[in-house]
């Protein structure tokens, strides 16, 4: 989503003076395991093939739909279920347990095992929304963000404030979210609880966060089912010139580059001036529907990042991203960020 009116960014953008930055990403990969049984892709990080091929066997001995449970009583927490063919035939699953992330392939339909963790795509809408049900007109796509435990101790998901948007009067437009699974919303999650754009400059709000054996709440950056997710471990401050990624629903996972430079400090003060929100501006290309995104530091060997903001404006022709540091949010919420074992 574009937040600010295209001429006033473009002249602004000047005044930042971001070059291009492409940032390489660190090799953080499965390592592919023997299949077995039913299995037929089992990979594996931060753990040994002969853990990873005791669950795929645990999984394959499962009835439909109890895959969950088998993975659970192994120590691995299930993260999300995604069909790998049209026809139903196969579908992967995907674990996480500690620092360690685990993929299996077997047969039959995907289980309906999903839930909150950063970087997916998420429907916000005027009207109620209906799990299989057609987009309601007027929604937006936007972008989930960090999982955070809020003062009266429940959890909520962040995303940016202007996907939810605000009228005059300070009522919610956008009050219903989903975690969407195309084609249709997937899983409804509910209204939104909280906006913080209506007390101070900080373009983010709060979702409720699904909950139940089959609905994960993990903290973690996903990045599909083919590449293991990044484990949230911390937070960053957005020092000048840090190399960053984010991800976005649009533009997709380890988008990289750096925040600007100190030298732009006064256009970014500008710009949060005619946006209302606190800005603080990247190298990096975005495009509309990455709203609410996370931004983190660069990965680190063991997968791990640190927490830094959340995507928000996208400025001028060159489409550089700018975002509100997820520190000040928290904060305003008075909340922590939920971050995984190390």
């Amino acid at each position: 989503m574009r937040l600010l009116a295209a001429p006033i960014v473009v002249a602004l953008l000047a005044l930042l003076a971001l070059p291009g930055s492409s940032q390489a990403i660190v090799a953080y990969d499965y390592t592919q395991c023997a299949p077995t049984a039913d299995a037929s892709i089992v990979e594996v990080i931060g753990a040994d093939c002969s853990e990873a091929q005791t669950a795929a066997a645990q999984v394959s001995a499962a009835a439909t739909g109890d895959e969950a449970t088998a993975l659970r009583t192994l120590g691995w927490a299930p993260l999300r279920a995604s069909a790998v063919d049209s026809d139903d035939s196969q579908h992967d699953l995907i674990a996480t347990r500690g620092t360690a992330a685990l993929r299996i392939r077997r047969s039959g339909p995907a289980p309906d095992l999903d839930g909150w963790d950063a970087g997916r795509e998420l429907i916000l809408a005027r009207k109620p929304i209906v799990g299989g049900g057609r987009v309601p007109s007027g929604s937006v796509l936007c972008t989930s963000s960090w999982l955070v435990r809020l003062s009266n101790d429940h959890l909520g998901g962040l995303t940016a404030a202007h996907c939810g948007g605000l009228s005059k009067s300070g009522k919610v437009q956008r009050k219903y979210i989903a975690l969407r699974r195309p084609p249709q919303p997937g899983i409804v999650l509910g209204r939104v609880q909280r906006i913080l754009k209506r007390t101070q400059p900080l373009d983010a709000l709060v979702a409720p966060v699904p909950s139940g054996d089959n609905r994960s709440r993990i903290p973690v950056v996903d990045r599909g089912v083919t590449r293991p997710p990044w484990r949230v471990t911390g937070i960053a401050n957005p020092t000048p010139s840090r190399k960053i990624c984010f991800t976005g629903r649009t533009s997709g996972v380890d988008q990289c580059g750096r925040i600007a430079s100190s030298s732009a400090l006064g256009a970014e003060r500008l710009l949060s001036a005619f946006s209302g929100v606190v800005l603080i501006c990247t190298t990096i290309r975005a495009r509309e529907g990455d709203s609410g995104g996370p931004v983190y530091t660069a990965p680190r060997a063991d997968g791990s990042v640190h927490a830094v903001g959340l995507t928000t404006v996208i400025v001028g022709a060159s489409a550089r991203m700018c975002f509100t540091p997820l520190a000040p949010v928290l904060r305003g919420l008075k909340a922590t960020l939920v971050v995984s074992a190390t």
